[in-house]
């Protein structure tokens, strides 16, 4: 059984100052226990260094907490520190991460000018069907219910499941849930990968980016060129 975690940084609107890339990331692994153990125990050094515990720790948050009063000078001294010792954690030979790398200025005009969400089922869709031949068995994924590009009207599950399904074959349970990103550690590691590959291309930071390289599985590069 593969367990599938998904997450997107960046945003699909085109207003001034919105980003210039869109990444969808997945966190797949046949061992989410292990995943969950390895990233809980990296989330109690954080929590133990003087992180607010009734605050999820997210990249973005974590990254910007040197403009905070309510954390300690070492605290932020040590910020990139305390990402990577969380990326280590999530990153182990049982886990692998494919995403879709998106420059949002060469979206052809059908997809930019369709219903809101459809942008990002087409995107999720080529994604998934596109790294399949990595996943085995049956399949779980569980993607954050507060993810902001879906839409009510276009719905997301059926046609994921419609791409997995007819494009790819896959005859075995193949189930997705919407989850707080809160409740599920695998959504909260799924979080730092896409905020480590968005850093990467939207400002030209290959910090974190660099220590996940060696997991990635599939890239869908969309007109990623830098």
């Amino acid at each position: 059984m593969t367990v599938i975690y998904l997450d997107e940084s960046g945003e699909l609107g085109f207003a001034n100052g919105s980003s210039k890339f869109f990444v969808i990331a997945t966190l797949a692994t046949n061992n989410a226990k292990r995943l969950k153990n390895r990233v809980r125990k990296a989330k109690k050094k954080i929590l133990d260094a003087g992180w607010p515990i009734e605050e999820e720790i997210k990249g973005t948050s974590l990254f910007g907490c040197q403009r905070r009063y309510d954390l300690s000078e070492e605290f932020k001294k040590n910020r990139d520190l305390h990402i990577e010792n969380f990326l280590k954690a999530v990153l182990f030979d049982e886990i692998k991460i494919h995403y879709s790398i998106v420059r949002k200025s060469h979206i052809t005009d059908n997809i930019r000018q369709a219903e809101y969400g459809i942008a990002y089922n087409f995107f999720t869709g080529k994604l998934l069907t596109r790294s399949y031949n990595h996943f085995e068995g049956s399949i779980d994924l569980i993607v954050d219910q507060r993810n902001k590009e879906t839409h009510h009207k276009l719905p997301f599950d059926g046609y994921i499941k419609t791409q997995i399904i007819g494009e790819c074959g896959h005859s075995e349970r193949f189930s997705i849930s919407h989850m707080e990103s809160h409740d599920v550690v695998g959504l909260q590691a799924v979080d730092f990968i896409s905020w480590s590959i968005f850093r990467n291309y939207e400002h030209n930071d290959d910090r974190f980016f660099k220590m996940i390289q060696p997991y990635v599985g599939f890239c869908d590069n969309w007109y990623a060129e830098k």
